[in-house]
């Protein structure tokens, strides 16, 4: 108990001196802690403020690299890291350069609109990674954080090509044959008419704007006027109007008498399977034009339109040619639907695509015999299927000045088949291959002939053509594709011929006679009417094993960053 009771005791004794009751030493204690908190608060402020504008100054430097990459497609990587290097980033080991394609797509999530690699390339991504600069936290850990920067910018050189129109000279019987039908006019002109709208251009924007007045969208878009109604008479107004405004002499006169020969045409025409003007189609018909100089053959755009405009029904002419040997020569045409989505020009960036149209021809010749068949006529029926050619826009490739250097382009030819023979079934079904027999060549009184022949001609594989600003202002086509067989079908098909020949009545021993005697009467046209084939093509825009292509025009607006 004593024990307790001292205890007890000295604890009062010691409150009452007072040492439990004093706290004057702990906010000195408490603003220590406090003052230390603060003080780390402030340094991590410090530093996560010094590594946000360090990040924010390497994402303008990773940005402006990719857009000089993307200048500069073929050195990107040169072109990257020294634009770093300007920028004051020095330390490179951790860029990584990607040349690839981009396509501004808003249905595609916007982190995969870029494909490392992709073709075509017309785009670099560059990707920084480098250790931040810390200051005050270092005292906590030695460690420095990534930053981690990315830049995407895209090339917008852009070009305006097309496929398939080539129409280098004409005979004025076969062009307004063919004309007058496909534009639904009374087509008169002369060989030197047509050769003054070969050589004579029409710009495409102001033929887009007079075309806009003429459907009353003097204040719509590009888009607008190619969503528009039109004729075949309006389109060859429009050309009208602006080879008025500012053309050359010969091609006004011939132009004003064209149009007062189809001005009553109705038949419509599908702009959009005509022009495709990608990222212009959006600029008001209203604005200056943009830096794109393009221009077209005035033959060119009317052929282009008349064949869209006629390729809604078969075209049948009886072509009164004067060609040596020939009693007659009789015409179908059909063309198909151009594929969806395509043209026959377009205007816009890497990968644009242009193509024909699926054609189908057939040609009956017809032959004064003599000899043994004199007095027959001896028939030469040709039957010609001819896929859709296309071709590609690859790259644009800008010089150092911002112009124009070279424009790269893939081309396939469209495969075409030729027959000597009847074709049976609808002609104008191109969801059904042709069927063909045996032609009746010729009927006489001793000896019956039939015969056959069939070439195919082209390929599948795409060649690339290169276009230099010097091709593009001259206006030069370039062609791939089988050009040997091309200007000699119908001679190839004659080569070709297989005959049979029934003996008739008193005929017996006259076969090899008669077939040598028919062999000789084709022969003998048969070179004139291979002009005649390439010629008829040529208006149509479309050729036997060949892709025509030509760089209508072409600008560098330089590179962009891509979001």
């Amino acid at each position: 108990m004593s024990s307790n009771s001292d205890r007890l005791e000295r604890m009062r004794v010691i409150g009452r001196l007072g040492f439990c009751k004093s706290t004057s030493g702990s906010i000195a204690i408490m603003s220590a802690i406090g003052m230390t908190v603060v003080l780390g608060a402030t340094a991590l402020a410090v530093d996560v403020a010094s590594l946000f504008v360090e990040r924010r100054h390497a994402q303008g430097a990773v940005d402006l690299a990719a857009v000089a990459a993307a200048n500069d497609l073929t050195r990107a990587r040169d072109a990257a890291l020294a634009t770093l290097r300007a920028n004051n980033i020095t330390q490179t080991d951790g860029v990584v350069v990607e040349v690839g394609s981009y396509k501004a797509d808003p249905t595609v999530a916007a982190g995969q609109r870029f494909v490392s690699g992709g073709n075509p390339a017309n785009a670099a991504r560059v990707t920084l990674a480098k250790p931040g600069q810390i200051y005050f936290a270092s005292v906590f850990s030695q460690a420095r954080p990534t930053l981690r920067v990315q830049g995407t910018a895209m090339n917008t050189a852009l070009a305006d090509i097309s496929v398939g129109s080539r129409l280098l000279s004409v005979r004025d019987g076969l062009a307004n044959a063919l004309l007058s039908k496909l534009l639904g006019g009374n087509v008169s002109l002369s060989a030197m008419d047509y050769d003054a709208l070969v050589n004579a251009d029409v710009e495409l924007l102001q033929f887009m704007k007079a075309l806009a007045t003429k459907a009353n969208l003097s204040a719509g878009t590009y888009n607008d006027v190619l969503a528009s109604s039109v004729t075949a008479g309006d389109i060859i107004s429009a050309i009208a109007k602006v080879t008025n405004d500012g053309g050359s002499s010969a091609a006004k006169t011939v132009m004003n008498t064209l149009l007062s020969q189809v001005t009553g045409s109705t038949l419509s025409v599908p702009l959009t399977t005509l022009l495709d003007l990608g990222p212009l189609g959006d600029l008001s018909t209203a604005d200056p034009v943009p830096g794109l100089d393009a221009s077209y053959k005035i033959m060119d755009l009317i052929n282009a339109a008349a064949v869209i405009a006629g390729g809604k029904n078969q075209v049948s002419a009886n072509l009164g040619l004067n060609v040596p040997g020939l009693l007659s020569l009789t015409l179908d045409v059909v063309i198909g639907e151009p594929p969806q989505g395509t043209s026959w020009s377009a205007v816009g960036e890497a990968g644009i695509r242009v193509r024909t149209a699926q054609t189908r021809v057939r040609l009956v010749a017809t032959v004064a015999g003599k000899g043994l068949l004199a007095g027959v006529a001896v028939r030469l029926p040709i039957y010609l299927q001819i896929a859709h050619a296309e071709a590609r826009l690859d790259s644009v490739m800008c010089s150092s000045s911002g112009g124009v250097d070279t424009v790269e382009i893939s081309a396939v030819p469209g495969v075409a088949e030729a027959w000597i023979g009847e074709m049976s079934g609808n002609m104008s079904n191109f969801g059904f291959a042709p069927q063909l027999k045996p032609a009746n060549i010729a009927d006489a009184a001793l000896a019956r002939v039939r015969g056959s022949a069939h070439i195919l001609v082209g390929n599948t594989s795409w060649s690339p053509l290169s276009f230099s600003k010097a091709d593009i202002d001259s206006a030069r086509v370039q062609t791939v594709g089988t050009n040997n067989v091309a200007r000699s079908l119908v001679s190839s098909l004659v080569g070709n011929l297989n005959l049979t020949v029934d003996v008739l009545g008193l005929g017996i021993g006259l076969g090899p006679a008669v077939s040598t005697l028919v062999a000789q009467l084709l022969g003998g046209v048969a070179a004139p009417l291979d002009a005649v084939v390439v010629e008829l093509l040529d208006v149509l825009g479309v050729h036997v094993g060949q892709a025509d292509v030509r760089v209508h025009g072409a600008m560098c607006n330089g590179a962009r960053l891509a979001g």
